[in-house]
């Protein structure tokens, strides 16, 4: 199959002919996604603060306590993402920042994983006023990053849509 094959036949889902035929399920998922990315956000910004150092005041524990708070966001997120690709991939697929918003989401991801593997242990252990390793606060910085990023290229996504050949 090629590529515009796989895109056509993505958009002729069910689910993307449900979404261009509701007159409320896009904007509905517009909703939702924004919900989402709050609790995303939200949660990461809370966990990531406490990691680096700031929010002292704040056990550890309690801080990673909002981690399921930001699964639930990214969950919501992947859902209503995936909702809107099946209604035009063809508008999002060829977009630079729609292809540089999934390496970034991909990146967060696998620093998630890294973190979690190899500091989350240590990280439930440490009291109030204490900090995480280096390692710790790397992960944190760059999940703070990655994240900002991702929520900068969704913004961009229409800006970019006439640059496609550009990139």
């Amino acid at each position: 199959m090629t590529e515009a094959e796989i895109l056509h036949w993505i958009k002729e889902t069910a689910l993307g002919a449900a979404v261009r035929d509701s007159t409320w399920l896009f904007w509905a998922g517009q909703s939702l996604h924004f919900v989402g990315l709050s609790m995303l956000l939200g949660g990461m910004l809370i966990v990531d603060l406490r990691l680096l150092g700031f929010l002292q005041s704040v056990p550890m524990r309690a801080a990673l306590a909002f981690l399921p708070l930001a699964v639930a966001g990214f969950l919501i997120n992947l859902a209503t993402g995936i909702e809107f690709f099946t209604m035009d991939p063809f508008m999002y697929w060829p977009n630079p920042a729609f292809r540089m918003k999934m390496v970034l989401i991909l990146l967060a991801g696998l620093n998630a994983i890294v973190f979690t593997v190899l500091e989350y242990r240590h990280a439930l252990t440490l009291g109030s006023g204490q900090n995480v390793s280096t390692l710790g606060r790397v992960s944190a910085g760059l999940s703070l990053g990655l994240w900002l990023g991702v929520l900068l290229l969704g913004r961009l996504l229409p800006s970019f849509e006439g640059a496609k050949g550009l990139f």
